[in-house]
């Protein structure tokens, strides 16, 4: 190892270029450390650490300059962005030392100067980010049982490892625009998000052969395989195993990992009274960073590790805060003890026939809006692949026809915050079709208003009758949002989802359809801001003709479903489910019910995969229905 100590002369000439997937961390500490600490020179010891294959993996520790406190200096472990390196990281270190904190970078395998090949943050990758651990805990003068783990991106991924497979000496970590259901997230509801072959193209990334194969499940279609290798990498049904404090930032526009997985996983950790602190704002993958954001943020973070590792005080440690801004640049932070926040609105609103309103439709014949993706045969997959799925032989092979609603103007501000939910009626002529939901924020203006994106739903129906009526439960990325006086909400249904004018943000099915959008009195879409929690129970009024118990949807599902029943009369409901030897593993409902159409929300995390019963009982009418878990 080579030791040298630092100067801040030293450092004033050497400050690096952001990386955007990498040096979110760095950043903070320019904008907040310096101007708070002055440095001291530091301890720099650069080394190599030898894995288990006998990969050697870069790395670079940097100490605070003057002895140890008794035990040891605290440590925290930095983990870069996908695509970068330890050098990423030198900032922060050279910042964290004025507070007293020791750290180590390391370049994960497959990337900088590390040797190996990537596996995309798999289990080669938590085997070897323990390995580091252990190296640090033996370091001399690094506190073995008082660490931390941080990092953005992949680095926050690295952090929620640290912490579902409770790694040795770590007290604390803090996941930055990273969520536990990173996997998961990229293949929702029958698609595939562009973020994943994004991923497996990072021109600075070395990766394995694992990264061809999943590339031709892609372009073949293969859905099954691709969900084998999500489900080898994610972490959210892993949530369960965490004992340890969490603070987590992310961002509402992040196109990579929405911010649903990181309320998900706080609601886990709350619930079991883990210490969870998250702050949810502007910086995320694909926005530009806000220093306002960027500010706070990392005051929680040094706040929480200050407290968690040198035992600092701690206002409302064991209360589950949740700081937020809003979804524009700059704007002042907001708190809350429980989310949603208690001032957020909860509105319905129902598609008709020429828009949104509150009020249900009242017309038996359903109104049926067109939506349509047309589709270039000459444009073959693998030439999507090669092109990112953007530009203009992109959007040429795809031309698309979206229908648009909006609610009358808003005559006071509506504050959106949580997760917006629904139900829609949908159909097709295609034997596969993508139905996607998207919101926006519509200005009032004489040309008809522009439409500003705040939300969006990915959903894909991959068995379709043609003709066929499909019930789709909705979930749309999480916001926090204030629709002005005058404007209104807008919503669009497609089949072509982009992230911007030249770019999908979601890889369509390679096929034309003609799809279509119902209302009516019976089959009632509509669109619900606010949100509701994992087990809340929503209900509508119609009275339905009998008893009845649907199948969920989706089924399989991973890790939440939805769950409907009807009730023709005031009933004791009990909604149950059991495992397949008999044991009772939820409760979703035991209370009486009024008539009417009930949907509930059934969050598995922390079950096994598996074949599941739910159970509805009301008075003398039971059914049940077998739903199927898939990790």
């Amino acid at each position: 190892m080579q030791r040298s100590s630092i100067s801040p002369a030293w450092y004033r000439g050497r400050v690096r270029p952001v990386n955007p997937a990498g040096c979110f961390l760095s950043l903070l500490a320019i904008l907040l450390i310096f101007p708070l600490r002055s440095l001291s020179q530091d301890i720099w010891i650069e080394t190599q650490i030898y894995m288990s294959d006998g990969i050697a993996l870069d790395a670079r520790i940097v100490e605070p300059l003057g002895f140890p406190p008794s035990g040891g200096f605290p440590g925290v472990i930095l983990i870069h962005g996908y695509g970068g390196n330890k050098d990423f990281m030198q900032t922060v270190q050279v910042a964290i030392a004025a507070y007293g904190y020791a750290s180590l970078a390391y370049s994960v395998r497959g990337q900088g100067n590390s040797g190996g090949v990537s596996t995309i943050s798999g289990d080669r990758e938590r085997e070897d980010l323990l390995a580091v651990i252990q190296f640090f805990r033996s370091t001399s003068n690094i506190n073995p049982n008082k660490l931390g783990v941080a990092g953005g991106s992949q680095g926050g991924i690295h952090s929620w490892m640290a912490a579902v497979h409770r790694m040795p000496g770590v007290k604390a970590v803090a996941p930055l625009i990273a969520t536990p259901d990173f996997a998961e997230v990229l293949v929702p509801n029958g698609c595939v998000k562009t973020g994943l072959p994004r991923e497996m193209t990072v021109s600075s990334v070395r990766y394995s052969d694992d990264r061809d194969r999943v590339k031709g499940f892609i372009i073949a279609d293969q859905r099954d395989s691709i969900l084998a290798f999500i489900k080898a990498h994610d972490l959210a049904h892993l949530v369960g195993n965490v004992q340890i404090p969490v603070l987590q930032a992310l961002g509402w526009g992040d196109f990579l990992f929405p911010v649903n997985g990181g309320i998900r996983a706080a609601a886990n950790l709350a619930e079991r009274r883990i210490p969870v602190w998250s702050f949810y704002g502007t910086n995320g993958h694909g926005q530009p960073i806000d220093p306002t954001g960027a500010i706070l943020a990392l005051d929680k973070t040094v706040q929480w590790f200050d407290h968690w590792l040198k035992g600092f005080s701690l206002d409302r440690d064991s209360v589950p805060m949740v700081f937020y801004c809003d979804d524009r640049q700059t704007v002042s932070e907001m708190s809350t003890e429980q989310w949603p926040p208690p001032s957020a609105s909860t509105k319905r609103f129902y598609f008709t026939g020429n828009g949104l309103s509150e009020a249900p439709p009242t017309n038996d014949v359903p109104f049926k809006s067109p939506f349509m993706l047309g589709y270039n045969p000459a444009y073959a997959p693998a030439i999507g692949w090669n092109d990112m799925y953007g530009g203009s032989a992109f959007l040429q092979a795809f031309p698309s026809s979206p229908v648009r609603f909006v609610t009358a103007p808003f005559g006071e501000t509506v504050q959106i915050a949580g997760i917006p939910t629904g139900r829609i009626f949908v159909g097709s002529d295609g034997t596969k079709f993508q139905v996607h939901v998207r919101l926006y924020d519509v200005s009032s203006d004489i040309s008809g208003g522009s439409w500003t994106l705040i939300s969006r739903s990915i959903n894909g129906i991959r068995e379709n009758t043609p003709g066929a009526v499909h019930e789709l439960a909705i979930e749309a990325t999480a916001i926090s949002h204030f629709i002005p006086p005058g404007n209104r909400l807008g919503v669009e249904i497609t089949s072509l989802d982009m992230l911007d004018d030249t770019q999908a943000n979601t890889i369509p099915y390679f096929a034309a359809t003609n799809s279509f959008l119902l209302a009516s009195s019976v089959q009632r879409s509509y669109i619900q801001l606010g949100d509701t929690p994992a087990t809340g129970l929503e209900r509508e009024e119609r009275v339905p003709a009998g008893f009845r118990l649907d199948q969920n949807f989706p089924n399989p599902f991973n890790p939440t479903t939805v769950i409907r029943y009807q009730l023709p009369v005031a009933s004791d409901v009990r909604l149950v489910v059991h495992d397949l030897l008999g044991r009772e593993v939820a409760v979703l409902v035991e209370e009486p019910n009024a008539p009417g159409s009930y949907r509930v929300r059934f969050d598995a995390n922390g079950l096994a995969s598996g074949v599941y019963l739910c159970r509805l009982t009301a008075g003398r009418y039971g059914e049940t229905r077998k739903m199927l878990l898939v990790r």
